[in-house]
């Protein structure tokens, strides 16, 4: 099963950034082929419809490709003031984005209709980002996304990790795997 993973941030150290790593090397663990991004590697600027008429940039194209290639996704998502990031919002805006002059990229939801969707977050709070969850699933469902319902919140984030940037506590392994083996599970059977 392939499997996308990706984080909200662009942060050197970002929690979610970390989070993504590990859920990567779970996944992998897991028999997944795993394509882990970093959004930092796309030229994509803030969306604008403007822009957008003069033609969908080339890294916007790269990414809609990637997500169409991905039964199933994990997106990290940090939380900043309550929601998910702004990094996070225009990645998803300017996927879902139809491309007016291509007739195979007309349905701007062709990178989400049918995804199945995993859930995590890490924060500093005693929440772990779980209001930037509550925020994102709307607009993922929106997008057509199957939205597993299992979801992780890494609380406590800058005590959670060592040095090498793996999790300390064996139970939230166990959380971020949880959630790996839903959304695995989950895109298998949809693809049956």
């Amino acid at each position: 099963m392939k499997l996308l993973i990706f984080a909200g941030s662009t942060r050197l150290n970002s929690f979610n950034r970390k989070l993504a790593h590990i859920a990567a090397a779970l996944a992998r663990a897991s028999g997944a082929e795993v394509s882990h991004i970093e959004l930092a590697d796309f030229d994509i600027p803030m969306y604008n419809a403007d822009l957008e008429a003069k033609g969908t940039p080339a890294d916007v194209m790269r990414l809609k490709q990637l997500m169409y290639e991905h039964p199933a996704w994990i997106i990290c998502s940090p939380e900043y003031n309550g929601s998910y990031t702004a990094l996070l919002k225009n990645t998803i805006d300017w996927a879902s984005s139809p491309v007016k002059s291509d007739p195979d990229w007309l349905d701007g939801f062709k990178s989400f209709s049918g995804k199945v969707v995993g859930v995590l977050s890490a924060s500093p709070g005693a929440l772990g980002g779980l209001r930037s969850q509550s925020h994102l699933v709307p607009l993922l469902l929106n997008a057509q996304c199957w939205v597993a319902p299992r979801a992780f919140a890494l609380v406590r984030a800058g005590e959670a990790f060592d040095a090498a940037g793996r999790l300390l506590d064996d139970s939230h392994r166990d959380n971020v795997q949880a959630v790996i083996d839903q959304v695995l599970f989950a895109a298998r059977r949809l693809a049956e």
